[in-house]
């Protein structure tokens, strides 16, 4: 049998210390490693008394009266974790233990021992402290973990990936089912992402568009890093999963605003210029004329002059009528678009330039089956049609019938309408930038040009989210196409 000493020196190298326990007289022998712990205290009361009020941490006295009472009546062992205040006034973790006797009926000594659990237990407590954060930040930034085997060709998505997915906390996705989960025009993004990963161990963060379960779209962060085996093999891909749909929204409106704000200072810019240019050369001819009548000598001279008046009141009138139908493109934004048919906005703009198309024998040919209807401020889509059409009619090419081709349709989930003509065309390389500027003319042989109608177009076109654009070839025709 081992002496008292040489148990104590092997429970020593283990960190543990005990008790010995005369379960007749009660009497307690703290082994030298308990002691050693303690510091050796000098005890003037009962060694039991002393290590519950001096020693075992509040928390514990109770519970500890309790399980020493049933060892020393009942022989019942326990395994207790506690703390202790040890020499350096510091409490430590023990784990507090006694086992059972085979032979109870012959036993008066009980041994009871302290292993020393510290470490552990401080270990244990950070783990769940950090899962403990780990879940609260996860929870707030709405991040999720999620992992693929590629070997096994499985995927794992923790509760708060699933939440984020809206799917029950039971789901288990399939790795075959893998991309109903990404929007269709991120899918080649998501595989080419995945198999460099896969194949070739390169990382990937992604901002793209998922499906959740509930078949609604939104913006996520997706993050992924290669996972190896010990041959260094990739073996599968581990990742987080960011929902960042209110953030990419808001960027993106703040995009298209900014982008808006550009293009109507750039509008304004424009405007003011053409009017400060354009009303100042009729202001100077106003003021010339009134300084020549001061200076005429002659009421001949002064009548041939008031004539001029009024071809320059004429003149003047017609510029600021002209501006105040670009104005007007804003002042129309007030209104709120509706659904209008094609084919109602163009009887309306047929009809009051009947006379015009009598005149040149023009054909208007119109095909809206493909998309007959669309939400727009009728104004807009009245003076759009309006004016691609009487442009088509008044820049026709000489000797050729005016033939005009209206169309309308949807590709890609965007709405189109084109305007086709057989005219003069347009030399694209010579004004392809100043196609849609204000006062630009491009058949100057024409006296009905004014090179207002394109630019109030395009003004009207983009007031309401949209582009235009033109293609032409001289002697064949043009098109216009407008993207909704």
């Amino acid at each position: 049998m081992l002496s008292d000493l040489q148990l104590n020196s092997i429970l020593e190298d283990f960190d543990i210390a005990y008790w010995k326990i005369n379960l007749f007289s009660k009497e307690i022998v703290w082994s030298e490693h308990f002691n050693i712990l303690v510091g050796k205290p000098e005890i003037e009361e009962d060694r039991f008394e002393f290590f519950i009020n001096h020693i075992l941490h509040p928390d514990y006295r109770y519970d500890f009266r309790i399980h020493f009472e049933k060892l020393i009546k009942d022989n019942e062992p326990f395994s207790f974790e506690i703390k202790l205040k040890l020499e350096n006034g510091k409490y430590r973790w023990f784990e507090c233990k006694n086992q059972k006797s085979r032979n109870n009926n012959f036993r008066e000594t009980a041994v009871l021992l302290f292993v020393n659990i510290h470490q552990t237990k401080r270990d244990q407590y950070t783990i769940e402290e950090n899962f403990f954060y780990y879940r609260e930040t996860a929870e707030m930034t709405s991040t999720g973990g999620w992992y693929v085997d590629t070997v096994n060709k499985n995927i794992y998505w923790d509760d708060v990936s699933l939440k984020i997915v809206e799917c029950p906390r039971d789901f288990q996705p399939a790795y075959e089912e893998r991309m109903k989960f990404y929007a269709k025009e991120h899918h080649n993004r998501m595989r080419n992402a995945f198999d460099k990963c896969e194949n070739f161990g390169i990382p990937f963060k992604l901002e793209l568009k998922m499906v959740s379960f509930q078949h609604r779209e939104f913006w996520v962060k997706l993050t992924g890093k290669p996972v190896y085996n010990d041959e260094q093999e990739v073996v599968g891909i581990r990742g987080v999963l960011q929902n960042i749909d209110e953030n990419k929204n808001n960027e993106l409106n703040l995009q298209n605003s900014l982008d808006i704000i550009a293009t109507q200072n750039s509008r304004l810019f424009n405007f003011a210029h053409i009017v400060s240019h354009h009303l100042r050369s009729h202001s100077s001819n106003l003021s010339l004329i009134v300084e020549l009548l001061r200076e005429s000598k002659t009421d001949r001279d002064k009548l041939d002059l008031l004539a001029n008046v009024e071809d320059v009141s004429d003149n003047l009138d017609s510029a600021i009528s002209r501006l105040n139908n670009i104005v007007s493109i804003q002042t129309s934004l007030k209104k709120e678009p509706v659904i209008i048919k094609f084919e109602t906005a163009l009887e309306v703009v047929l009809a009051s330039i009947s006379s015009l198309i009598n005149r040149e024998n023009a054909k208007i040919v119109a095909e809206f089956q493909d998309l007959k209807e669309i939400r727009y401020i009728p104004e807009y889509l009245e003076s759009i049609l309006l004016n691609l059409i009487t442009n088509a009619i008044r820049y026709k090419q000489p000797g050729r019938k005016p033939v005009i081709f209206i169309q309308t349709y949807v590709e890609n989930d965007i709405e189109y309408l084109e305007v086709s003509d057989n005219g003069m065309g347009i030399d694209l390389d010579e004004y392809g930038d100043k196609m849609f500027g204000m006062y630009k003319t491009f058949h100057p042989s024409n006296p009905e040009a004014k090179g207002i109608g394109l630019f109030i177009t395009k003004n009207q076109v983009e007031a309401l989210g949209g582009n235009i654009s033109v293609s032409s070839t001289l002697n064949i025709g043009t098109t216009f196409k407008i993207k909704f």
